[in-house]
């Protein structure tokens, strides 16, 4: 006869036996639903990179800016895309999406071209291009009909061994025409204050977000201001960018932009009247500085100074003759911009460029003299620039381009 402690005990055990298999039962099971959402997870990932690549290929397809959606493999994982222009860039937000799992990557995205670069394209106005010193230019150009010659600016008081490397073309009075670069607005905003920014230091807007305009009213500093992403800072006056100020991927727009000296950022610039850019500032890629064309009759200027380096591009654009005289882009010594530089107007040349060089007209200062259509010691190099470089899209878009990834925005 089984006493009644016995029984007692064997209850016991067997409520322990039920529990610990109830229990590993359970972890099992946590196991394969995390190890499913894993597998899912890592599926969406590759999807999204797959996505990606498809769009960056066949980009063209997706002009509009409104969401898209892609079933790549028709198996149910869905990949949906959201174009926007962002200054003379694009954003481009894509996310894998399976019932409740969601991936998301966004990128500054550019196109590439496949066709030739030029090293030079400098309008015909009746006069050779003059080089000089140690002026190098490598690629092929585009020049007036009595295309260039050597000259001797300085005398003996340097070295005189300028080179042009490359086959020459015929231009004409214009240059070649491009988009207008004009500053396209989101169609989702929202504005805020300058002082609110400088509450909650640093700050970043994600570009899933509606984009942050910032107004400045006359006098406002961006001194100490550490912000990035979707930002767009503007001002009637103008604005002053110093070496205590923190900015990635903002647009600048306001009358007059004076970057100080020792700045270092990626920015893109858009200004009505002029850009002065001090010494030893870097604007990292992606960075560029435009200035449209205008009807208004004043002077505009883009001044670099030395020791800069500018990744990306910059653009001053005229219409008419007149404006196209009263346009001016400096670039001196020392200084790089690796890009392209399009100036409807007069440049003087004493830095390098790496990329592409349109130009009106050319000029050189001295202290005593001014010469036409001189380069004296510049640098332009069409042939160095990296091959999936992106450039700026100062030509529309061209059959047979790709796109291609500038920067991971997450």
């Amino acid at each position: 006869m089984i006493k009644a402690g016995s029984l007692l005990y064997a209850i016991y055990v067997c409520l322990i036996i039920a529990i610990l298999s109830g229990g590993l039962i359970y972890i099992f099971t946590i196991n394969k639903t995390l190890a499913t959402r894993q597998s899912v997870k890592e599926q969406l990932i590759d999807r999204c990179d797959s996505c990606f690549n498809y769009f960056l290929i066949n980009g063209k397809s997706f002009d509009k800016t409104e969401t898209q959606k892609i079933d790549l493999f028709e198996d149910g994982l869905v990949c949906e895309f959201t174009k926007e222009r962002w200054g003379m860039y694009a954003t481009l937000m894509g996310k894998a999406i399976f019932k409740k799992d969601t991936v998301e990557k966004k990128y500054i995205i550019g196109e590439v071209t496949n066709k030739e670069i030029k090293a030079l394209y400098l309008s015909d106005f009746g006069e050779e291009l003059k080089i000089s010193g140690t002026t190098l230019i490598k690629g092929n150009v585009v020049l007036p009909k009595k295309r260039y010659k050597v000259v001797n600016i300085l005398g003996n008081q340097q070295a005189n061994n300028p080179k042009l490397e490359g086959v020459i073309g015929v231009s004409s009075k214009n240059l070649p025409k491009i988009i207008s670069p004009k500053l396209q607005y989101p169609n989702d905003i929202v504005e805020i204050t300058l002082s609110k920014l400088k509450e909650n230091q640093p700050v970043y807007r994600g570009f899933q977000k509606s984009t942050a305009v910032v107004y400045l009213d006359k006098g406002e500093s961006l001194d100490r201001v550490n912000i990035k992403g979707n930002f767009i800072l503007k001002s009637r006056d103008t604005i002053h960018i110093d070496d205590t100020t923190k900015i990635e991927d903002v647009i600048i727009q306001a009358p007059k932009v004076v970057v100080e000296e020792g700045f270092e950022g990626s920015i893109q610039i858009y200004a009505e009247k002029g850009v002065e850019v001090e010494s030893n500032v870097k604007l990292l890629y992606p960075s560029c500085i435009v200035i449209e064309s205008s009807t208004r009759d004043y002077e505009k200027e883009i001044n670099i100074g030395e020791d800069v380096e500018i990744y990306g591009g910059i653009v001053i654009n005229g219409s008419s003759f007149r404006e196209k005289q009263n346009n001016f882009l400096v670039l001196n010594e020392n200084s790089l911009v690796v890009g392209d530089v399009y100036c409807n107007g007069i440049m003087e040349l004493k830095g390098s460029v790496l990329g592409s060089v349109y130009t009106h007209k050319l000029q050189l200062k001295t202290k005593s003299s001014k010469y036409a259509d001189v380069i004296l010691n510049g640098t332009i190099d069409a042939l160095g620039i990296p091959n999936n470089f992106v450039r700026l899209p100062l030509f529309g878009s061209i059959e047979g381009n790709r796109f291609e990834r500038v920067k991971n925005i997450q």
